[in-house]
Parts: structure tokens; sequence; C-alpha cells
């Protein structure tokens, strides 16, 4: 899963482009929160996987990325959720990861918290 997981994360420009050109992108305002956007991208890496990506307009910042594909076959399913969160003089970083192996019952999450200046 942490193979698989590192093809989507971070998201790749040409990958991107390329759905782009196939038509599998959709962008769509964000339900209740004005200045967000989702840019979803249907076979990303995959036939039939997706990645949704938040962004904050204003902010211009990533704010989460979730996909949805599988290991070798469609039945063996895992969800990424990755959410992001900034440091006060605005550097962008990994606050939350949830791996999901679907048809194994297995789930990890992992939470960065208390980052100081060294």
């Amino acid at each position: 899963m942490k193979s698989l997981a590192q093809h989507y994360v971070p998201p790749d420009r040409d990958a991107i482009e390329g759905a782009y050109a196939k038509g599998d992108i959709s962008i769509t305002p964000s339900a209740g929160a004005p200045n967000q956007v989702k840019l979803a991208i249907q076979n990303y890496l995959k036939p039939n996987d997706s990645m949704t990506l938040l962004l904050d307009k204003d902010q211009k910042q990533l704010l989460s990325i979730k996909i949805a594909s599988y290991l070798d076959e469609p039945s063996d399913a895992m969800n990424l959720t990755v959410d992001f969160g900034r440091l006060p003089e605005g550097t962008s970083h990994v606050s939350n990861a949830t791996v999901e192996g679907v048809s194994k019952q297995f789930t990890v999450k992992t939470r960065n918290s208390d980052y100081r200046k060294l």
C-alpha cells in the first residue's frame, strides 16, 4: 500500500495534464466553503481509480488529497486521505494521513503535530 500511495502523493504534473487532455478532470466548488475548489481526477494512475484535490483558492494552498485506488485487482481496494496543515510562517505540511486497505480490513492513521523551530 505504501508503494502505491507514493505514486499518488505528491501528485504528478504529467499525470494531471494527461488526465486533463483525456477529459478525466472536473472542477467544482466545495459545498459550504466559497474559497475552496475540488479538482476530481478519474483514471489518474489506474483504470477506475480517482484522486480528489481540495484547494484553497485564496491562499493558493492544497488542503487535502483523497485517493480511491486498488492494489493488483479492483477488488483489493485502497483509500488514502492526506490532510495538510500550515505552520505560522506559511509552510505547508502533512498533518494527518489515513491509509485504508478496504478488503483487508486494515487501517493506518498517522498524525503530525507540535512542530517547533529547531
